[in-house]
C-alpha cells in the first residue's frame, strides 16, 4: 500500500505541529519557575516598598533585583534541555540587559515626580511584554500580561494610597498563578 503526496503531506504538517506543541510546552515549563521566582520577588519588594520610605526603596529594589536576574539564568540554564551545548545561553542575560537598560532610560528621561509612577511601570512594562510574546508565540503569556497590566492600572487608578500592596498582591500573585500555570502544561 502507497501513501500518496497528499498523505505524506498531511503526516508532516501533523508532525511539524507536534513538534511546534510540544516546545511550546517545554517552554512554559521553563517559564514557570521564573515567573514563580520573579512573583516571590515582587511581594517581597513591594509589600517592603509599602512600609519604608520612598527614599529607601532603593535598598530594597536593587538588592533584589540583582538576586532575581541571577537566579533567572540559573533556572532557565537548568531548565533547557540543550543548556549543555551551550545553545541560547546568551540570549536571556542579554534579554535581561535589554529589559534593564530601556527601563534605567525611560525612568532617566522621563524622570517621574509621582512615587506611585515608580511603582507602576514595572507592571506596565512586564504585562506589555508579556502581552507581546503571547501575541507573537505563547498564548498563556497574552492572559498573564494582560491581567498584570490591567491590574496595574486599575490599582494605579482606583487604589493609590495603597498600590505599593496592591501591587505586591496582583502583581507578584499574578506571576506566581502564572508560573504554576504554565507548570502544569
Amino acid at each position: 500500500m502507497a501513501i500518496t503526496k497528499t498523505e505524506a503531506a498531511e503526516a508532516l504538517s501533523e508532525i511539524e505541529r507536534t513538534a511546534g506543541r510540544t516546545q511550546e510546552l517545554r517552554g512554559y515549563r521553563t517559564a514557570g519557575p521564573i515567573l514563580m521566582l520573579w512573583g516571590v520577588i515582587w511581594v517581597v519588594g513591594y509589600v517592603a516598598t509599602g512600609l519604608l520610605p520612598a527614599e529607601r526603596w532603593g535598598l530594597i529594589w536593587i538588592p533584589l533585583d540583582l538576586i532575581g536576574f541571577a537566579l533567572t539564568i540559573l533556572v532557565h540554564r537548568k531548565g533547557r534541555a540543550d543548556s549543555a551545548t551551550g545553545a541560547g545561553s546568551w540570549r536571556t542575560p542579554a534579554t535581561a540587559l535589554a529589559i534593564i537598560a530601556f527601563y534605567a532610560a525611560v525612568l532617566t528621561v522621563f524622570q517621574p515626580l509621582a512615587p506611585n509612577t515608580y511603582l507602576a511601570f514595572p507592571g506596565l512594562v512586564v504585562g506589555a511584554l508579556y502581552g507581546l510574546m503571547g501575541i507573537w508565540r505563547m498564548t498563556r503569556y497574552l492572559w498573564i500580561g494582560a491581567a498584570v497590566f490591567v491590574l496595574t492600572l486599575i490599582g494605579f487608578f482606583g487604589f493609590p494610597m495603597w498600590l505599593a500592596f496592591w501591587m505586591a498582591a496582583t502583581g507578584g500573585g499574578g506571576l506566581i498563578l502564572g508560573g504554576l500555570w504554565m507548570r502544569r502544561a
